[in-house]
């Protein structure tokens, strides 16, 4: 059976590589305690996977028979789910009672406990009373909703346990789809309902009277008394919350935040968007952590703003609306596809071309293709060169058989006949750096780089204090800018590309994005990745480059293996790197 600790090393290798150093530090142990572990997880998966060694050093997790490792996987995180089912179910669990219940021995009981209370530290409150017993410090109406998540997670599975039979599930799931329940409780899947009603059922006091007023499709379900009354309860509070969220109300919201980040990052459909979720998050609430098997690293990278709003905004929609929202990846991916449609204005990319026909096909097909480029076809050399000196024009796409004789100064990419899918993927990337790559020593001033003698057990919070404290003594951040830096450090969810940290920050600047190189002296952890390096920067999100400058570095720092960035010992290196 494998442990807390190694169902999250699993976890952890199965979306990236990560060094044993890396691991122990993210798990608290010693390297020597993971190399066991990785040893036991072999062992236990054999033909279903293995944990392998690269040649870099990084450790990585190599799946042979997926559905199997998730029976594996889940059969390991289910223990944690079990626990909480007990603790719902009862007012106090001791060791002794969980043991005989879940065939799990005492330290392993305490072990998952202590993880249990981790992890939902800000979830749930999870106490423990010596000759008393652990035990769930939650009113009935969370209890409720966390069990409805346990339900909905796995109904075959939990079903079971609660003595439910999935003929009754099953039965239940197809009264309410035939039910207009969207008139008395709308916003909530079929299956989420019916969870709810279980719980209902489970967690109500069958001996209360009911005196509320009937809900007819709860009726029809033939539930309890007491379960009759939880629901309805549950069901009028939730509405009332609902109610409060309007399209006004929201716009208030990102007005705010508009005027916090400096820049207008909303439009009419993300508020529409929102306004729906935020309903759906009411109508059926997640307390239950979700354990993704997904991996949006890559668009938190790439639109770092979009999640930094995400944050602010979860915990304002939390405290005007009562709600429990706890999830930002969502939130953040409509604050991502925003940014997306109010984007810079169209590049323009010239194409020169002594065959107007192909011309004319090309220009359609980049177009349509690429959003965010205006073609403007020219024929004739004297043409070229009187565009090029007259408009702002990002590249050049050759398709004259005379342009050898012609010298410019802007980039330039030969195509063929009719441009290609791989032809129209390297314009879409040339375009995308092109701005950066210009204007690299810009963006990365080598006379701010510095060296930072951080202390062995400095945590992160404290390290971009330190780093802080100097720029402004320098004069090179202002104090609302390091304040603004640390208070978003604070929050989680850190931006770290591949193992280099970038904190940042939103600032009213003219200029688009400037970073600070700062080489630390010892590495450390951030948000479960060992980083050695990091670039301070601030950004002004009303201008375009800000988006690209972010792109850039997560592509071309990707690109690099992990030892190389973690090697970085000084700003000659990483220009090195990212100069492309």
């Amino acid at each position: 059976m494998l442990n807390q600790r190694q169902v999250q090393i699993m976890e952890r290798l199965e979306n990236s590589k990560a060094s044993g150093l890396e691991l122990a530090k993210l798990m608290g142990t010693s390297k020597r305690t993971i190399l066991r572990d990785i040893s036991q997880i072999n062992h236990l998966l054999r033909s279903i996977g293995e944990i392998t060694s690269s040649q870099a050093g990084g450790y990585q997790l190599q799946i042979h028979e997926r559905q199997a490792y998730r029976n594996l996987l889940h059969q390991s995180m289910y223990d944690d789910e079990l626990i909480l089912l007990e603790l719902l179910r009862h007012d106090f669990r001791t060791l002794d009672d969980l043991a005989a219940t879940l065939f799990l021995s005492k330290p392993v009981l305490s072990e998952k406990i202590v993880f249990l209370r981790a992890h939902y530290a800000n979830r749930l409150d999870i106490k423990s009373k010596p000759n008393y017993g652990h035990y769930l410090n939650e009113p009935l109406f969370r209890k409720m909703i966390l069990l409805a998540n346990l339900i909905d997670k796995n109904p075959a599975f939990f079903c079971e346990r609660l003595e439910i039979t999935m003929n009754d599930y099953l039965h239940m799931l197809q009264i309410i789809r035939e039910m207009d329940t969207a008139r008395v409780y709308p916003n909530i899947h079929s299956a989420h309902l019916v969870s709810l009603v279980l719980a209902a059922m489970v967690l109500g006091d069958d001996g209360v009277a009911l005196d509320v007023p009937k809900m007819t499709f709860l009726e029809e379900l033939g539930i309890s008394p007491g379960a009759h009354r939880l629901l309805h309860d549950f069901i009028e509070t939730q509405q009332r919350k609902s109610a409060a969220i309007t399209t006004n109300e929201l716009q208030l919201i990102l007005q705010r935040q508009a005027e916090q980040y400096s820049t207008p990052v909303y439009d009419m459909e993300l508020v529409e968007q929102l306004a729906g979720h935020l309903k759906r998050s009411i109508a059926y609430p997640i307390i239950l952590h979700d354990r993704k098997l997904h991996n949006i690293a890559n668009i938190k990278a790439v639109y770092p703003l979009a999640f930094d709003l995400s944050i602010t905004f979860v915990a304002s929609a939390n405290a005007v609306f009562g709600m429990e929202l706890y999830d930002i990846d969502l939130i953040g991916l409509y604050f991502s596809c925003a940014m997306e449609r109010i984007k810079q204005a169209s590049a323009k990319v010239v194409l020169f071309s002594d065959q107007y026909a192909v011309a004319s096909i090309n220009k359609q097909m980049m177009e349509r293709e690429i959003q965010t480029v205006e073609v403007i076809v020219v024929t004739h050399q004297q043409e070229l060169q009187q565009i090029l000196e007259q408009q702002e024009i990002k590249l050049l796409l050759n398709n004259h058989a005379m342009f050898q004789d012609i010298q410019v100064d802007v980039e330039c990419i030969d195509i063929k006949q009719v441009i290609t899918k791989i032809e129209l993927q390297a314009i879409q990337d040339t375009l995308e750096k092109i701005d950066v790559r210009k204007n690299i020593r810009t963006f990365f001033p080598e006379e701010l780089a510095m060296d930072y003698d951080n202390k062995a057990d400095e945590d992160w919070d404290m390290i971009v204090h330190g780093i802080c404290e100097q720029l402004v003594e320098k004069a090179v951040l202002s104090p609302d800018e390091a304040l603004k830096i640390q208070e978003r450090e604070q929050k989680g969810n850190n931006l770290v590309i591949n193992h280099l940290a970038l904190p940042h920050c939103t600032t009213q600047r003219s200029q688009a994005f400037f970073a600070v190189f700062v080489h630390l002296a010892n590495p450390v952890q951030v948000d479960g990745t060992v980083v050695q390096n990091a670039l301070f920067a601030c950004v002004n999100p009303n201008v375009s480059t800000e988006l690209k400058v972010f792109s850039y570095l997560y592509y071309v720092l990707n690109e690099h293996d992990d030892e190389t960035i973690l090697g970085l010992s000084n700003y000659a290196a990483f220009i090195a790197c990212i100069e492309k």
